[in-house]
């Protein structure tokens, strides 16, 4: 078996601990007086930011452990979802800055996602769901 790259392992555990601060910030969102607020110059309630924030966090984690594990859906799986999410946070986020911020992010991680090495350890190319070699 190939080994792990190091920047794999470590975009996996990013996405891990940022999923876990996501999931913290969904359950306290509706405390946070500054955070009401803010989501109040939201087109949608303050429920659906806090249910989209949790389903944002499950993808990562899914995400995470089909990196670890060297799956190749899982990459496909967190550029489509960071898509999705930029389009959903367009039209939901009140603060657009952040949108800037989530892209280059996006983009960065992606740029590791489908490096060579990270080809060799998915052993799959461009956005193929399954690796290559094997049924299924």
């Amino acid at each position: 078996m190939e080994k792990r790259p190091l920047s794999l392992t470590i975009i996996a555990w990013i996405l891990i601990i940022f999923g876990l601060f996501g999931l913290y910030s969904a359950a306290t969102m509706s405390s946070n007086p500054m955070v009401v607020k803010m989501l109040a110059n939201s087109p949608v309630p303050l429920i659906f930011n806090q249910i989209w924030s949790v389903i944002g966090c499950i993808v990562g984690f899914v995400c995470a452990y089909g990196i670890l594990k060297g799956m190749p859906w899982s990459r496909v799986l967190y550029l489509a979802w960071g898509i999705l999410g930029l389009a959903v946070g367009a039209y939901i986020s009140p603060i657009k800055y952040v949108l800037v911020v989530s892209l280059v992010i996006l983009v960065i991680i992606c740029a590791f996602l489908w490096t060579n090495a990270a080809n060799d350890w998915f052993q799959a190319r461009g956005f193929m769901l399954s690796r290559e070699g094997r049924r299924g």
